[in-house]
């Protein structure tokens, strides 16, 4: 009696035509998770964007005051933060002893019940904890408490929608990282005033964030998850993509680059 079989040879050609319908559907599959990545991150902004401004609804309009241990925090004085060599129980966001006042604990559980996987972009290379993983953390607010970990002293809550201020009372650092510290939200269009050093600052805050995806320095160049971009939540509460580029050009001024 006759068996049917496959010789070797129809089973390398077989093989062979597997292996090519792999080498062009695998580029697809990745982009269209990578797609879903940055998709379900998208969502997660806008749904922390949503309750930010719930939040705000119950406080007269006052954007909350955040002290966050996601910051490069302060050696000199002290304090905890991310980007420093600190331990991972020092700086857990969700810790309500020693950050009562971080992101996930004034917004959880009264606004967004307990999904602090909202914390999470599914594409995140790096976040909180460091040392293990599933990561829990992955988005960098804007805090009081940015860029050093401590509080400007020349804080002035109403001083990113006043044109008029002079240089010295207008500090990059303090518009552009302090934007969640307490003030009262306006949405007012910023005016240019022809002072170069002072328009220039007035640009940044425009491009100000709530959050944004935390990033990597590699090679001298800031990268961030979604083919080397970020997604932000802007101080308009309006969820943007900007890519590796323009997020170079926000984050690291003068090729001084971001600790994360």
């Amino acid at each position: 009696m006759r068996r049917n079989a496959f010789t070797l040879i129809e089973l390398l050609v077989v093989v062979a035509i597997i292996s090519i319908l792999m080498s062009i559907l695998m580029p697809a599959l990745g982009a269209t998770r990578a797609q879903g990545k940055a998709a379900a991150c998208r969502s997660n902004l806008y749904q922390l964007g949503v309750a930010l401004q719930a939040y705000m609804s119950d406080w007269n309009d006052r954007i909350p005051f955040v002290r966050s241990p996601m910051t490069n925090g302060s050696t000199l004085a002290g304090v905890p933060g991310f980007g420093g060599n600190w331990a991972d129980e020092l700086v857990d966001p969700f810790d309500r002893t020693r950050w009562p006042e971080s992101l996930p604990n004034l917004l959880m559980p009264r606004y967004i019940g307990e999904t602090a996987g909202l914390f999470v972009c599914p594409a995140a290379r790096v976040g909180w904890p460091k040392k293990t993983r599933p990561l829990r953390y992955t988005y960098r607010e804007a805090a009081a408490n940015q860029v050093n970990g401590t509080i400007s002293r020349d804080y002035n809550p109403n001083s990113f929608v006043d044109a008029t201020l002079t240089p010295e009372s207008f500090s990059y650092t303090r518009e552009h990282f302090g934007f969640m510290d307490g003030r009262i939200y306006r949405k007012d269009r910023l005016r240019l005033t022809g002072n170069a050093a002072l328009d220039a600052q007035i640009l940044v805050i425009q491009r100000a964030t709530f959050l944004r995806d935390m990033v990597e320095m590699e090679g001298g160049h800031v990268v961030g998850p979604h083919k080397g971009g970020i997604n932000v939540l802007s101080r308009a509460f309006e969820v943007e993509f900007r890519d590796q580029k323009t997020t170079n050009e926000d984050l690291a001024p003068g090729s001084v680059g971001s600790k994360f």
